[in-house]
C-alpha cells in the first residue's frame, strides 16, 4: 500500500545502493511502477498526468526536473490521517526525507546578509534548477534499445562510473515498464470504453512498439515522445518541428492534425513550457516545413495560452510564414514569439558554441536560450534588480524599505559632487550583487549535482553518457549559465533624471533629491510631478539617455561574463538576459521611491526591454531605436521586447503589414525578440471589473502567456499601464 501511496520515496528508500544517481534512479523506477495511472482520451496519448489534479501534486516527496527532490511534509501528515495502516512508514518517510529537500540544501548555504538579500529581492538563486531541452531526436531514432546499446558501449571507456551508467539503465527500465502499465490500460479500456475504443486501440498498437524500438508514424512518434516528455516533468519540447517532421510526413495530413490537436489539448491541460519552430541551419538555410504551418494553425484555433509557442526568423525565412504568424498574433493569445537567429546565433557563438550547434537553439521555459539535446544552460541560474542597485548607490548600502544596511557601502548619495561618482558607486553596487547572485547560483549547482543528480535527462543529453558524467554536473556538451534583469528601463531614467536636475541645472541639490526619495516625496510633490512627466524619458528615442542605458547594460552583462559556472567549469560563462516572468511586482515592491517618479513599493516595473509602463509616448518607431542602443549580442540568454498593440491595427491588412516591415527593420539593426500583445484596452479595464465575463483574455508577462483574470493586481496594472502602439 505504502508504494502506491508514495511510489518515488519507497522506490529511494528501497535501494540498496548508496550511490545517489541509484537513489534517484530507482525512486523514478518505483514512480513508474506504482504511480496510479490514466489515460485522457480527448488527449488521445497514454502519458502521466502532470495537471494540477495529477497524482503527482498529492505526493509528499517526488522527483522534479528543476528542484530536484521535493519533500512536502504535511501531505504525509494528511496521507497518515487518511491510511493510519501506513501512519508510521509515512512518520519514517518524513524522518527520511524533510532533510533531504534539495533547494532547502541550497538555502542552507546562504550567509545571513544574503539571506536578507534575496529576502528583499535585490536578487534571485538558488531555489530553481532550471528548465532543459532533452534530445528527443536521439530518443526517437535509438528507442531504449538503441540508448541501452550506448549506454553499454561508454561505460567500458568509463569503468570508474558503474553505478552512474547503471542508474541510466535503470531509468530505461522504468520508462519501459510505464510503456507496458499504459499498454495494459489501453487494452482494458478499448474493451470496456466502447465510445473511445479506436483511440485506445491506435495508443496500444503503438505502444507494442514504441518506446523500445523507434516509431513508424506521427501517432507512435507523439506517443513515444509525451511518454517521456511527461515522465520527465512536462517541460519544454523545443525544437519540435525539426524532429517530428519525418514522422508527420508518414501519416495523412488528416490523421496526423488529429493527433497534433490532442498532443495541444495535453501541452495545455498539463501546462508545458516552450515549444519552437522555423529558423536556420549553420548556411543560413530555412528548416521550415509543413508541420511549422499545421502547429500555427493549431495554435489560433484553439488560442491556448501555452505551449508558450516562439518562431525562430532569419534572412530567409518564407514571407508565408512571417504571414501566417502574424494572423496568430491576431488572435490575442501574445505567440509567436519572434526571434533572430541573425543575433541569437552570433551572440552564442561568441561563448565557445560552434556554428553548426548555435543555429540548434531552442527557447527553454519562458524565453531563455539552450542548444536542443546538448546543453545545460541554467535556465534560469538567477535575477539581479539594477534598480535595488542604484537604491544602495544612493543611501551607501541602505535599503530604503527595510532600513537594514544590505548593499555596499560607496559614500553618502549627498556628498557626491558629480553624476561620474554616481555612476561609479552604483557600478559597485552592480558588482556586489552580480558576485553574491553567482555564488548562490553557484552552490545551487553544487548541491543539486551532490544530492540530486538526474539520470533520465542524462540518457537525452548528448555528452553525458559519452562522457559518464551526470547532467547536472558538468556531462552536457555546453553547460554556461543565465542570469536575467529587472527593472532596466527604471534604473536609466532614474539616473538620467538625477543627473539633468541634479548635475546638469542644478535645479535640485542631492540632498533634496534624497530626502524626497525617503519621504516618498511627501512633501516634493511638485519634484514628484518632474521626474515622473520629464520628457526624457527611456523609449522615446532620446539619444543621451539610450547612450546611458547602453552602457548600463554593458556593465551588467559584461560582469557576469566574468564568471564561470561550477557545473562548466572553465568552459562555462554566466550571460545575461531580460525576460521578467511574475516576479516583477515582488521587485517593485522591496524598492523604494525613485527618481523616475515612480512611489515606495509601487510593483510597476518595466516588462521588458523595453520603457516603463506607460512612458514610450513617441510611438514603436522611437521605442525601437531606444532599445537598439543596447548592444543585444551582449545578451546570451532571452532579451524580452515587449509591445502592445491596439486590435484594430492587426485587423487591418495595411496594420498587418506595416508590423511585419517593423520587425524586419528591428531585427535587421540588431534587435534579439519581440513579444506582442494584441489587445483591446477596454476589455482589460472591464476585465478588472467585471472578471467573470473574460475568462479567456491572454495577455504577455515578461517571457509566457497567461490569463489576465488569473494575476495579481500589480501585474494586472502592469499590463493595463503599457503604452499602445500604433504604426
Amino acid at each position: 500500500m505504502i508504494e502506491k501511496l508514495e511510489p518515488f520515496a519507497t522506490g529511494y528508500i528501497n535501494c540498496r545502493n548508496d550511490n545517489v544517481s541509484m537513489k534517484i534512479a530507482s525512486g523514478i523506477y518505483g514512480f513508474c511502477m506504482d504511480l496510479p495511472l490514466t489515460i485522457d482520451p480527448e488527449i488521445g496519448l497514454a502519458a502521466i498526468d502532470c495537471s494540477k489534479d495529477g497524482a503527482e501534486e498529492n505526493l509528499g516527496v517526488f522527483f522534479n526536473f528543476g528542484n530536484g527532490i521535493v519533500y512536502h511534509g504535511e501531505r504525509l501528515d494528511k496521507k497518515a490521517m487518511e491510511h493510519p495502516e501506513c501512519a508510521e512508514k509515512l512518520q519514517l518517510y518524513k524522518q527520511y526525507f524533510e532533510n533531504l529537500d534539495t533547494m532547502k540544501l541550497v538555502k542552507a548555504e546562504f550567509s545571513e546578509r544574503e539571506k536578507a538579500l534575496f529576502d528583499n529581492h535585490t536578487f534571485w538563486a538558488g531555489d530553481w534548477g532550471g528548465h532543459g531541452n532533452p534530445d528527443y531526436d536521439m530518443l526517437l531514432r535509438l528507442g531504449t534499445k538503441g540508448l541501452r546499446e550506448k549506454i553499454e558501449h561508454y561505460r567500458k571507456m568509463h569503468p570508474e562510473s558503474p553505478d552512474w551508467y547503471d542508474a541510466c539503465l535503470l531509468v530505461l527500465d522504468g520508462i519501459d515498464l510505464l510503456a507496458r502499465r499504459f499498454l495494459e490500460l489501453a487494452d482494458r479500456l478499448a474493451y470496456q470504453d466502447e465510445k473511445n475504443r479506436e483511440i485506445y486501440k491506435k495508443i496500444s498498437r503503438a505502444l507494442k512498439t514504441v518506446p523500445q524500438n523507434p516509431p513508424y508514424d506521427f501517432m507512435s512518434a507523439c506517443q513515444m515522445f509525451y511518454l517521456v516528455f511527461t515522465l520527465d516533468g512536462n517541460d519544454s519540447p523545443g525544437w519540435f518541428d525539426q524532429y517530428m517532421i519525418q514522422y508527420y510526413n508518414r501519416t495523412q495530413k488528416e490523421e496526423a492534425v488529429r493527433i497534433l490537436e490532442g498532443l495541444w489539448q495535453g501541452f495545455y491541460k498539463n501546462r508545458s513550457w516552450n515549444l519552437c519552430i522555423g529558423g536556420s541551419d549553420e548556411g543560413w538555410n530555412d528548416r521550415t516545413n509543413a508541420l511549422s504551418y499545421e502547429i500555427l494553425d493549431v495554435a489560433a484555433k484553439y488560442k491556448y495560452h501555452t505551449p508558450n509557442l516562439t518562431m525562430r526568423c532569419h534572412r530567409n525565412t518564407p514571407p508565408e510564414l512571417m504571414e501566417k504568424a502574424v494572423s496568430v498574433l491576431r488572435t490575442g493569445i501574445g505567440m509567436p514569439v519572434l526571434y533572430n537567429d541573425e543575433v541569437v546565433c552570433p551572440a552564442l557563438e561568441e561563448i565557445g558554441i560552434v556554428p553548426r550547434d548555435s543555429h540548434m537553439y531552442a527557447m527553454n521555459g519562458c524565453n531563455q536560450f539552450e542548444i536542443q539535446g546538448k546543453s545545460h544552460m541554467g535556465l534560469e541560474d538567477g535575477e539581479v534588480c539594477l534598480l535595488k542597485c542604484l537604491e544602495y548607490a544612493l543611501f551607501n548600502g541602505r535599503c530604503l524599505i527595510t532600513e537594514k544596511r544590505l548593499g555596499l557601502e560607496t559614500g553618502e548619495g549627498a556628498a557626491f559632487q558629480t553624476f561620474a561618482e554616481l555612476l561609479a558607486a552604483y557600478k559597485k553596487q552592480v558588482e556586489y550583487v552580480v558576485e553574491i547572485t553567482v555564488r548562490i547560483a553557484g552552490c545551487m549547482q553544487k548541491v543539486i549535482a551532490q544530492h540530486a543528480p538526474n539520470p533520465l535527462r542524462s540518457c537525452l543529453i548528448q555528452g553525458c553518457i559519452e562522457s559518464g558524467r551526470d547532467y547536472r554536473a558538468g556531462g552536457p556538451l555546453y553547460n554556461h549559465g543565465q542570469i536575467l534583469t529587472e527593472g532596466l528601463a527604471d534604473t536609466i531614467d532614474s539616473l538620467f533624471s538625477i543627473k539633468h536636475f541634479v548635475f546638469d541645472t542644478g535645479e535640485y541639490e542631492m540632498r533634496e533629491v534624497l530626502d524626497a526619495l525617503e519621504k516618498d516625496f511627501c512633501g516634493y510633490e511638485e519634484m514628484y510631478w518632474k521626474f515622473r512627466n520629464f520628457p526624457c524619458k527611456f523609449g522615446n528615442d532620446c539619444e543621451e539617455v539610450d547612450r546611458l542605458g547602453g552602457e548600463i547594460l554593458g556593465h551588467y552583462f559584461g560582469e557576469l561574463l566574468k564568471y564561470h559556472t561550477c557545473r562548466g567549469g572553465k568552459d562555462g560563462i554566466y550571460g545575461g538576459g531580460l525576460s521578467t516572468f511574475n516576479r516583477t511586482g515582488k521587485y517593485g515592491a522591496a524598492c523604494g521611491a525613485s527618481a523616475n517618479g515612480r512611489h515606495s513599493g509601487d510593483g510597476n516595473l518595466a516588462d521588458s526591454i523595453g520603457a516603463s509602463p506607460g512612458m514610450d509616448v513617441s510611438g514603436p518607431t522611437a521605442l525601437i531605436r531606444s532599445v537598439l542602443h543596447y548592444d543585444q549580442k551582449l545578451a546570451k540568454s532571452g532579451f524580452v521586447l515587449q509591445l502592445k498593440f491596439d486590435q484594430t491595427m492587426f485587423a487591418e491588412e495595411n496594420g498587418r503589414k506595416a508590423f511585419i516591415a517593423l520587425v524586419k527593420t528591428y531585427f535587421m539593426h540588431g534587435g534579439q525578440q519581440i513579444t506582442v500583445n494584441v489587445l483591446n484596452q477596454h476589455d482589460l479595464l472591464d476585465a478588472v471589473e467585471h472578471p467573470d465575463r473574460h475568462l479567456n483574455l491572454i495577455v504577455r508577462i515578461g517571457g509566457y502567456s497567461d490569463y489576465f483574470v488569473n494575476l495579481p493586481g500589480e501585474l494586472q496594472q502592469n499590463v493595463i499601464a503599457r503604452s499602445i502602439q500604433r504604426l
